[in-house]
């Protein structure tokens, strides 16, 4: 089984980035059974921390998008980055608040802040995976 996981790297090699100030994100598809993966693509985002905020819901007036009647916007720049990375299973930041994390969990998308070359963070994330299905696995047997 194939599985994504987007990763914060400012260097393409470390996973050394805040969520909020991430402009871009590389992706990477893992092949859970051999752990060997590839990155895939690299997604551009609307960096959700500039300008003194930080992932808050802004007036229309306000956002980026533009808009001029003052109204309140119902997505916040973290939930934008969010629906981008709606397809992932796994983000890796170095940094990432709970705003952001609540954001990811919509989409079923787990978070992980760790700070380690990109090949050791993903490994560690497939020993993870592995372990948690192996124990799944057991559980059904022992209840059949």
């Amino acid at each position: 089984m194939k599985y994504k996981v987007a990763v914060a790297t400012s260097d393409g090699k470390t996973v050394d980035s805040h969520f909020g100030h991430v402009s871009n994100f590389l992706i990477f598809e893992v092949d859970e059974e051999s752990g060997k993966f590839e990155d895939v693509e690299e997604r551009d985002v609307q960096a959700a921390c500039s300008g003194g905020s930080c992932g808050g819901v802004q007036k229309e007036s306000e956002s980026p998008c533009g808009g001029h009647n003052g109204a309140v916007s119902t997505s916040s720049p973290m939930d934008e980055i969010a629906k981008a990375l709606s397809d992932v299973d796994y983000v890796l930041v170095a940094r990432i608040g709970p705003h952001a994390i609540r954001a990811l969990a919509k989409y079923d998308v787990t978070a992980y802040d760790i700070v380690l070359p990109i090949d050791e963070a993903i490994s560690k994330i497939n020993e993870f995976r592995k372990k948690i299905n192996e124990r799944k696995n057991s559980k059904n047997k022992s209840t059949d």
